[in-house]
């Protein structure tokens, strides 16, 4: 049995690892062409697409491990079916619950790294992606600015009136900066967006233009000045303007969404929230995603009956049976969840009712095609003996005759 234990593993590995690159390619695709976009048009490197995309992957291999798992399980175990091994192993004694004890080895593995996935590399990745994201976006002006739409960045307000060949040149800018010590206000003729270094912050050199600045200190304080006039214009031919203090601005603290912290964080903080959170959230979110880590183990039991067909039968709609359903319970835990964070239901009834339910259908199915007894062309093994009896006496009166 060793011998046929590794070739499950064997047939439930192979369409499992294709199932899960071809879930992940069609999961990211959309995402990628949004990041080479952003990223191609602010001339921003290639390797930072590919850094993005890997923290994206921990979010989309808690989607799509358990699908490529029912995959690889069904698919294997329909072809067993379909070459009557199945049914010859059960024949010579060997159930139905032993030969699919790799599949369910496997099931446990991918149950762990599941768990794992979402409990501590999703939010991680989730909020790595976030700051990448607001950094690269802080420093490409050129992959946000659109003629005659006002852009704002931080505390800077851009217009410009067209875009040059190179998406790094506008014609007649606007630019009003506001903070606590001065407001200032430039128009120029053109400009050009460019780096001081490779590292560097942005830099926005503007030409033949006029910049006004006024002071924003107290109403006396300006009147007494007069070293510091409340307001000062200054025509130039050129005109350096930096976007950037040299540091790449800070974004927020991790934490301030319920979906970036870990599963033990959901945990301690479930009675103290972070601001702007609320209790129900921590406590929905934390048990959505144990319910989907100990979902993990009876999808073989749910995959298994539903791939197992007659001898030389295409099963083919059970494997979209399996499918549905996996996808049905991924949509009610979503609702549950919903439900939970609003208060309206209790965490049980809205996530673990439905997992409980999942979970009985599934042993329930793998318990009934377990003790279903074999056929061998149609004919029950029950009806074997019988059949070899009424054989040997045919065989002994036509001896006699």
């Amino acid at each position: 049995m060793r011998t046929f234990d590794i070739y499950v593993l064997r047939q439930t590995l192979k369409p499992l690892i294709l199932a899960l690159v071809v879930a992940l390619l069609v999961l990211l695709i959309e995402r990628l062409l949004r990041l080479l976009d952003m990223l191609l048009g602010a001339q921003g490197p290639l390797k930072l697409v590919l850094e993005l995309m890997a923290y994206l992957v921990p979010h989309y291999i808690g989607l799509a491990l358990p699908i490529s798992l029912l995959i690889g399980v069904m698919l294997a175990f329909n072809r067993l079916s379909r070459d009557g091994e199945i049914d010859a192993l059960q024949c010579a004694g060997v159930g139905l619950a032993r030969q699919s004890r790799a599949a369910l080895l496997v099931a446990l593995g991918v149950a762990v790294i599941t768990g794992i996935t979402l409990g501590y590399l999703k939010p991680y990745g989730r909020y790595a992606y976030q700051v990448m994201v607001y950094t690269v976006s802080s420093a490409a002006l050129q992959a946000f600015v659109q003629a005659g739409v006002f852009t704002q960045i931080g505390d800077t307000t851009f217009l410009v009136h067209g875009i040059g060949k190179q998406a790094d040149s506008f014609a007649r800018v606007f630019v009003y900066k506001d903070d606590d010590q001065r407001s200032t206000a430039i128009t120029a003729r053109e400009g050009i967006l460019m780096r001081a270094s490779e590292d560097g912050s942005p830099m926005l050199r503007l030409f033949d233009g006029v910049r006004l600045n006024e002071n924003n200190a107290d109403t006396s304080t300006r009147r007494n000045s007069t070293s510091n006039p409340p307001v000062g214009v200054l025509r130039f031919d050129q005109l350096n303007m930096s976007l950037g203090d040299g540091r790449a601005p800070l974004f927020r603290p991790r934490g301030a969404d319920e979906r970036e912290l870990t599963i033990t964080e959901l945990w301690q903080r479930r009675y103290t929230p972070p601001p702007g959170i609320r209790s129900s959230d921590l406590i929905a979110e934390f048990n959505v995603r144990l319910a989907r880590a100990l979902s993990v183990p009876f999808l073989p039991l749910i995959g298994i009956p539903l791939a197992m067909g007659r001898q030389r039968s295409d099963r083919s709609w059970g494997i979209a049976a399996g499918l549905l359903v996996l996808v049905l319970y991924n949509q009610m835990l979503d609702v549950g969840k919903n439900m939970a964070e609003t208060g309206e239901i209790s965490p049980f009834l809205g996530l673990w009712l439905p997992f409980i339910a999942f979970a009985a259908i599934s042993v329930w199915l793998f318990w009934r095609a377990s003790t279903r007894l074999p056929r061998v062309s149609g004919i029950s093994a029950t009806s074997l003996p019988l059949l070899r009896d009424l054989g040997s006496a045919f065989v002994r009166l036509k001896r006699r005759g």
